[in-house]
């Protein structure tokens, strides 16, 4: 009898084991997020833009072994730093509907910031654009819409680097864990590239003006 406990109670944990979900704490490299978005907008959003050279940096003076060591320290060190920056931003330049959404915000940045200047709309902590008091007329409400369908996008594929660098299945809790911390990084990079008299909202939900 009590041989077929342990049975029961063995095949009962196994399948609780089975059943269990397992969470996996994905790396989300902050500062290599912005850096990355920093440069895909400097890459496809500027109208027949070409990604800026790098400047030449003059050979550095070594004044004996230590200082050797410690230059390629240092250079290996920044190489390594900025690499996952680099390799985000390719990952995402391989899509083609978040290509295609930078060139839209691109070709529309004259309209977004009209209705930013105007105070129409500001700047969530989400990374999308919100009304701001006043009725949007419906080509603005257009304008703002198109705005938040492409940001969404640019987001989504931004999730989905992430995900891939951790070298993770696109699962939909894998991109769910990512998404909010891909957006919150989106929305940095908008509060700092605010104009004065722009609205945005801090990351805490207060609204000011920049």
């Amino acid at each position: 009898m009590k041989k077929r406990i342990r049975i029961a109670a063995a095949v009962f944990l196994a399948m609780a084991a089975a059943c269990a979900v397992i969470t996996v704490n994905i790396y989300f490299p902050e500062k290599d997020v912005k850096e990355a978005y920093k440069e895909l907008e400097k890459d496809l959003m500027t109208p027949g833009g070409k990604p800026a050279e790098k400047p030449a940096t003059s050979p550095e003076k070594k004044s004996g072994p230590e200082s050797s060591i410690r230059f390629e320290f240092v250079s290996s060190a920044y190489a390594q730093e900025t690499a996952t920056a680099e390799k985000i931003a390719e990952l995402v330049k391989k899509m083609p509907d978040v290509v295609n959404a930078y060139r839209e915000m691109g070709a529309r940045i004259g309209d977004t910031d009209r209705l930013r200047d105007s105070g129409a709309v500001g700047e969530a902590n989400d990374g999308l654009l919100v009304s701001r008091g006043g009725t949007l007329t419906a080509g603005d409400k257009a304008i703002m819409d198109a705005e938040n369908t492409n940001r969404k996008t640019v987001i989504n594929g931004m999730t989905k680097a992430i995900v891939r660098i951790n070298r993770l299945p696109e699962s939909a809790d894998n991109l769910k864990q990512v998404a909010p911390q891909a957006a919150a990084q989106f929305a940095a990079i908008r509060r700092d590239a605010a104009k004065n008299g722009w609205w945005i909202q801090d990351p805490n939900g207060n609204w000011r003006k920049r």
